[in-house]
């Protein structure tokens, strides 16, 4: 049985090529899976932000709607991941019940160049933090205080 090199080389050569093949397949399909994954971590990181950005929102309105004397007790206010609460103190549910909440009052100024105006206040800040502690949104908002 003697074999022709000519016909050994063409079938070596197929098999040459479909493991090139698989191994572009192979890489690609790696690439691919890489960035589904990153966009999905894109996306609930998206949704904390959203989420945390709308309890912030929510608290700010509340502390803003007490009086002035008042807000100093916000100072400290903190609600642990999962038990952040609705304004009728109703549990919030859903994203909500992954974040937490932290209010900080300060003493504030505000200086109105034009007119030479420095106004007195307070800086109330709401830092919406997520289960490992991170800050996922920060609200700043003076309130002045009322003219005596």
């Amino acid at each position: 049985m003697e074999h022709n090199r000519s016909t050994l080389a063409p079938r070596g050569l197929a098999m040459m090529e479909v493991m090139i093949a698989i191994g572009i397949l192979t890489v690609a399909i790696a690439a691919i899976t890489t960035a589904i994954v990153a966009g999905q971590r894109q996306s609930v990181v998206a949704k904390q932000v959203i989420v945390g950005a709308v309890a912030s929102e929510s608290l700010m309105s509340q502390i803003s709607a007490e009086p002035y004397e008042a807000i100093d007790s916000w100072n400290g206010y903190r609600e642990e991941v999962g038990e952040m609460t609705a304004l009728s103190g109703s549990p919030l549910k859903g994203y909500f019940s992954l974040l937490g909440r932290f209010v900080k009052v300060e003493d504030g100024e505000v200086l109105i160049n034009e007119l030479e105006i420095n106004i007195v206040g307070k800086n109330i800040t709401v830092i919406t933090f997520n289960q490992v502690n991170e800050a996922v949104s920060e609200l700043t908002k003076f309130v002045p205080e009322p003219s005596t």
